[in-house]
């Protein structure tokens, strides 16, 4: 990590899991909740629910894939304090699950001015590993995000 990174207050962060929890539309859909927050990390959890089930009874791998990216980004967001985007995400789908909550819990692992790179591992409720996903974000340098 730069010297340039800005650290975000603790109010900052609150207000980022809060716009993360309220105003963002299609995490709201899905049901993903913020669980904590703090610069370069973050943890999201959907408790499963029918709507969330593929074909197979098991949980669609959308879901999976929605969780990764936003515990990514907000993860990044987190650390950077301005608008992101995500440029790349990979993931792997190791487990199934059915029902419960799973978690996911997310870290920047590299950064530089203009680009950050994720990693987020999504777990059941019994600690087994369901899926993990790498990503690189776009971080744009204007300042004043609405978000933090």
């Amino acid at each position: 990590m730069s010297d340039d990174v800005s650290i975000l207050s603790e109010e900052q962060l609150d207000h980022l899991a809060q716009y993360f929890n309220e105003e963002v539309t299609f995490s709201r859909h899905i049901g993903a909740k913020v669980e904590e927050v703090e610069p370069g990390r973050a943890v999201l959890y959907v408790d499963i629910e029918e709507i969330h089930l593929n074909g197979n009874g098991t949980l669609h791998g959308g879901v999976h894939s929605a969780l990764i990216d936003n515990a990514m980004g907000l993860s990044v967001s987190s650390l950077v304090g301005v608008r992101t985007a995500t440029m790349q995400m990979n993931v792997h789908f190791l487990g199934a699950v059915r029902e419960g909550r799973i978690t996911c819990q997310s870290e920047v692992v590299h950064r530089t001015r203009r680009t950050a790179t994720a990693e987020g591992r999504v777990y059941d409720e019994e600690g087994n590993l369901l899926a993990m996903g790498t990503g690189s974000f776009r971080v744009f340098e204007k300042k004043g995000n609405a978000i933090v």
